[in-house]
């Protein structure tokens, strides 16, 4: 699982609270978060009555902010084709680099973002947004000496994020236990940050707390920030909250998000998971199974860990979770994508050895 937000950074003359800069130096804030759909309209409508490249780059960014949150996903392909063949002027060619490899990442074709960044970084090498992409993109790849790279970049220019990219990877280097303690030392040095800087660090906290499994910690670093986390730290949430036996609050939470969006395959199948865990009528486990019909029809390979999943926990069939797991460790290898091939394995061992 990827969890992304660096296109939420922003250079600004305004340090966040927690974060403390010498006088004069440059320092980084989040930008505001989105509220709801209404505040993409002005944008809009700036564009189209003016489309300049400001104004293109500003809507681009925007889709992509909100596209992270649950239900509203369809904002990437939006965010994509405004951004299809455009060339910016030389003053906007970083901003827009940044936009087409955010969109790159999150189609998982990792080396193409990457190959995207590289002059970029090659000509600001401590540009923070491109260091923070870079780092996660090689985490994603399962490169930590690449990720480690990226983060020492930004050891002069900022603390607070090399030191929380750092954990990071120390964690994904295996040394969950240092990454731990340390991180959370940190969060407890900075205790008024920025809202997307807490669910950044928040994020990376419940991942490490879940490896050292301690699964109700990995749970409360969560459930603060929920209501503004992107779609991935919302699966993290469900998947944590069905492994400690809790499948009511699954239900009840995304039962209560559906009525406001339209659930993600992702969300929806955990959704689905809690909905048959709990014996209730499988209103959303069919409507799952049409939507996972679609995309197995479609070979779509981008949903890849959502049909492993599903052959995994909902419809079992070990053989296709193992094709689909496998396809989706080829293009994404972080630890729950790790988890989800050895699962799907360990399951088709049991049916072969059954089978004997």
């Amino acid at each position: 699982m990827v969890w992304f937000f660096v296109t939420l950074l922003a250079f600004t003359d305004v340090s966040p609270s927690a974060v403390e800069q010498p006088t004069g130096t440059t320092v980084f804030q989040m930008q505001p978060e989105l509220a709801d759909n209404d505040n993409l309209l002005p944008l809009l409508k700036a564009f189209q009555a003016a489309p300049s490249t400001t104004n293109r780059l500003q809507l681009a960014s925007a889709y992509l902010q909100r596209a992270r949150r649950p239900g509203w996903s369809s904002y990437f392909h939006d965010a994509e084709a405004l951004l299809a063949n455009f060339q910016a002027e030389p003053q906007h060619r970083e901003h827009l680099i940044l936009l087409q490899a955010d969109i790159l990442q999150q189609q998982h074709q990792f080396t193409a973002a990457l190959a995207l960044l590289e002059p970029l970084l090659s000509a600001t090498p401590h540009q923070l947004q491109a260091n923070l992409m870079a780092a996660r993109i090689h985490l994603a790849l399962g490169d930590t000496i690449g990720a480690q790279r990226a983060c020492n970049r930004l050891m002069r220019e900022a603390l607070f994020f090399f030191a929380t990219c750092s954990y990071e990877v120390t964690g994904r280097k295996g040394q969950w236990s240092a990454a731990y303690s340390g991180l959370k030392a940190l969060l407890q040095q900075n205790p008024d940050l920025p809202a997307e800087l807490a669910i950044w660090t928040r994020g990376i906290l419940a991942e490490q707390a879940e490896q050292l499994g301690q699964l109700d910690a990995a749970v409360a670093w969560l459930e603060p920030i929920l209501t503004e986390a992107p779609t991935s730290l919302w699966l993290k949430w469900a998947d944590l909250k069905l492994a400690i036996k809790q499948p009511e609050a699954v239900y009840q939470r995304l039962v209560t998000l559906a009525a406001d969006v339209e659930l993600e395959d992702s969300l929806l199948l955990r959704l689905a998971l809690a909905e048959q865990e709990l014996g209730h009528p499988s209103h959303f486990g069919h409507q799952l199974q049409q939507q996972m019909q679609v995309r197995i029809l479609r070979q779509d390979q981008e949903h890849a860990a959502d049909l492993a999943h599903y052959f995994l926990r909902v419809s079992p069939d070990p053989q296709a979770a193992l094709q689909w797991a496998t396809i989706n460790y080829n293009s994404a290898r972080e630890p729950d994508d790790l988890a989800l091939l050895t699962q799907s394995r360990h399951a088709v061992a049991l049916l072969n050895g059954g089978s004997k």
